[in-house]
């Protein structure tokens, strides 16, 4: 009898056991199109409904530069949905003898001045003296 009582407990207890995860949460808030560094990630375990289908790992975060398809708020997980790798698009240059290569976008070219943005998202405009405004 004892064994039967213990066998029906041990079985409860697996059916109702949650599953515990390790997932990745930010440590501070991650605004649009900023780039994601390991520092601003903890791995938190939680029990219950899963947010998220795919999460991101941190060793996969260090690899690579990803960067937010939205605003992520102070400790909200971070799903690989909400991260991209941005292309790089070199920009090159030529002033006469001075030849220039950045990682940003052409937005405009002319005879006197090209206006690139940056990695950072802040817009230059460099005129073809060499001169920045």
């Amino acid at each position: 009898m004892i064994k039967k009582i213990l066998l029906i407990v041990f079985f409860v207890t697996i059916v109702n056991a949650k599953e515990v995860q390790v997932i990745p949460f930010t440590n501070k808030s991650i605004n649009f199109k900023n780039k994601i560094y390991s520092q601003d990630v903890r791995l938190i375990q939680i029990t219950g409904k899963n947010p998220c289908k795919k999460y991101l790992d941190i060793k996969t975060l260090k690899k690579n530069k990803y960067f937010t398809t939205h605003y992520i708020g102070k400790n909200k997980p971070l799903c690989a949905k909400d991260v991209y790798i941005r292309e790089m698009n070199k920009v090159n240059f030529r002033f006469g003898n001075l030849e220039i290569e950045k990682e940003a976008e052409l937005i405009r070219e002319t005879k006197s001045y090209i206006k690139i943005k940056n990695l950072d998202g802040t817009i230059e405009k460099i005129y073809t003296d060499g001169r920045k405004q």
